[in-house]
């Protein structure tokens, strides 16, 4: 059964609202995609939604790990290994996680080298990672399983 007390409980619940919002927000000002590769605005505040998303996603995997007390991080990406060997996520999802990283880390570190085509193909069709993901958390929460 999952170790989380009401409080850290609550935390990662506020993350998850903070995901829903970002991801609204997302829908909202997300334009077509002629308009995506030539609006520098428009890019700019969908690239820093998404990543203030999936920062939100990370935060909520470390939350998980330490509460739970399942195991030791060496780094970002050994927290989707330790949730996935833990069980808490599927290995299939770990891996697509670890992508979501990898792009949130293109976004902050070399926004000039960020591909219009593959962002927005990002932004239109990776988002269900973040529902996959929020459901399988809250089910470990729920069961600690």
């Amino acid at each position: 059964m999952s170790k989380l007390q009401k409080s850290e409980k609550e935390r990662i619940l506020k993350k998850f609202d903070d995901i829903h919002t970002y991801l609204n927000e997302l829908e909202e000002i997300l334009p077509e995609e002629e308009e995506y590769a030539s609006n520098l605005v428009k890019k700019r505040a969908c690239q820093k939604t998404i990543e203030l998303a999936i920062e939100s996603l990370i935060d909520i995997c470390f939350m998980v790990i330490t509460s739970e007390k399942l195991g030791v991080v060496e780094d970002e990406e050994h927290i989707f290994n330790i949730l996935a060997t833990k069980k808490v996520l599927t290995p299939k999802l770990a891996i697509r996680l670890k992508s979501m990283k990898g792009f949130r880390n293109i976004l902050v570190h070399r926004y000039g080298d960020v591909n219009d085509e593959l962002t927005y193909d990002f932004l239109t069709h990776n988002l269900e990672d973040f529902s996959d993901f929020e459901q399988q958390i809250l089910k470990f929460i729920a069961n600690g399983k």
